[in-house]
């Protein structure tokens, strides 16, 4: 079976220090008459999430959707009504295989454990690439798609579309102005909880409509369980999902990153309670501090990370509005502290301005919304280059799965080491780094 491939591993560990500017600018495209051409998509897991994926990037008046790839059939053959010309596969290494000379770009909509084999995949072809949040399931697979994606100047974008959104593009802008000075803290929040402390799932038998061996992939065998796994709770398990961080951490920090220009953290810890064995813990609260200062922060800024219910102390906190009473925190959102005062921004909702009484003045220029999905089209076609790019989106999902990893290991900082990938303080750690790869669904610079 083709398998696009070029050199195994050849990009292990190489050009770690890259410059997102050096990626965004060898984003490839399709040619210099960009606006008159078409771009053939292909989509890989068409359903739920995917259909909506699906349904926006075929918006785009210059998109022709050419295959579509689920191992659901029921999904598959929704989509299939929706785009009749689009030929159908329930497995993305055969669709490579048979049409990979008839695809320009994909996009990855799948659980988040296929979400690097199928990515790396096209990219191995030299496809363009939209794929879901969070980038990878693992470390080192967010860290090679990043590297190949910028040796083949392929144009990748990762599906955190409030990225692009007026709420957060005007926040990441109200920070930069230095309203409220540099940033010592940042506290983002979820009361989201993806987790399990129940009984071991019973195995039961599997649908008709869906090819389990090939829904797994990557990860362990392991029998059907009706209810856990397929379509709505894999973000539950350690095989599957990324937890309530790899859901909404991706989303909610990616302002706080964007705007602070933050690097790599150098420590991780938790103080989240015990996890169950094959599950994320319910509520976690996560410490990350960094090596150095941004132009937007000062130089001891830590940023903490709290979800299923559980939030940052916030009795210091410049909460109060004109008539004395304290502003209500949002379910979703952070905080900004800066020397000068403090930036609230709700997740999806405009930034607010605190203590209230001191900004009663101060206009925010609201920065305009971009359609995320369209924006990566145009990119393909020759436009401008997207911002959520796998140079950005791959250091950034580094940063939350590390963060997932602390939680698994209460109350044991992490030492990380970027360029060598190394937890040189924690080998269990170490070792969920990378996984191995089931026999038989290995792939060229993944395993």
């Amino acid at each position: 079976m083709k398998n696009c491939s070029v050199s195994r591993r050849s990009f292990v560990l190489q050009g770690t220090t890259a410059t997102v500017a050096a990626v965004v600018c060898g984003q490839r495209a399709l040619g210099t008459h960009a606006r008159s051409a078409r771009l053939r998509l292909a989509g890989i897991g068409v359903g739920g999430m995917g259909a909506a994926d699906l349904a926006s990037l075929s918006s785009h008046l210059n998109v022709d959707v050419v295959a579509l790839c689920d191992v659901d059939s029921n999904r598959l053959a929704q989509a299939g009504e929706k785009h009749p010309q689009a030929k159908r596969f329930s497995d993305f290494r055969k669709m490579f295989d048979e049409m990979a000379d008839s695809i320009d770009a994909v996009h990855v909509s799948t659980p988040d454990h296929t979400h690097a084999p199928a990515a790396m995949t096209a990219m191995n072809c030299g496809k363009h690439v939209y794929c879901q949040k969070p980038l990878t399931h693992d470390v080192y697979e967010a860290r090679q798609l990043r590297l190949v994606a910028e040796e083949k100047k392929l144009v990748t974008q990762m599906g955190i579309q409030v990225h692009s959104a007026s709420a957060y593009r005007t926040a990441v802008a109200l920070v930069q102005s230095g309203v409220i000075g540099k940033v010592r803290e940042a506290h983002s929040w979820s009361n989201k909880t993806w987790g399990y402390d129940g009984p071991d799932p019973e195995p039961s038998g599997t649908p008709e409509f869906l090819d389990w061996d090939l829904w797994l992939g990557t990860a362990p065998k392991r029998p059907y369980a009706e209810g856990h796994f397929h379509p709505g709770n894999w973000r539950r398990w350690y095989d599957f999902g990324c937890g309530t961080m790899g859901d909404m951490a991706i989303h909610i920090l990616d302002p706080v990153f964007s705007a602070l220009k933050l690097g790599t953290p150098k420590r991780i810890v938790s103080s989240s309670s015990p996890p169950p064995k094959f599950s994320f813990g319910m509520q976690n609260h996560t410490r990350f501090t960094f090596g150095t200062s941004t132009p937007y922060t000062t130089p001891d800024f830590v940023l903490t990370w709290s979800d299923g219910g559980k939030m940052p102390d916030n009795r210091d906190w410049p909460t109060q509005i004109r008539d004395g009473q304290p502003v209500g925190l949002p379910d979703q959102g952070s905080m900004f502290l800066g020397e000068k005062g403090a930036i609230l921004l709700p997740h999806v909702s405009k930034p607010i301005l605190l203590p209230q009484n001191q900004f009663e003045q101060t206009q925010i220029e609201v920065v305009p919304n971009g359609n995320h999905y369209h924006l990566f089209v145009d990119a393909c076609l020759g436009g401008e280059p997207t911002t959520a790019h796998f140079g950005y989106a791959g250091p950034l999902t580094e940063a939350v799965l590390l963060g997932t990893l602390a939680n698994r290991f209460p109350h044991q900082e992490l030492d990380w080491q970027h360029e060598t990938m190394q937890i040189p303080n924690h080998d269990g750690a170490q070792r969920l780094l990378l996984r191995t790869y089931r026999q038989g669904f290995e792939v060229t610079h993944l395993s």
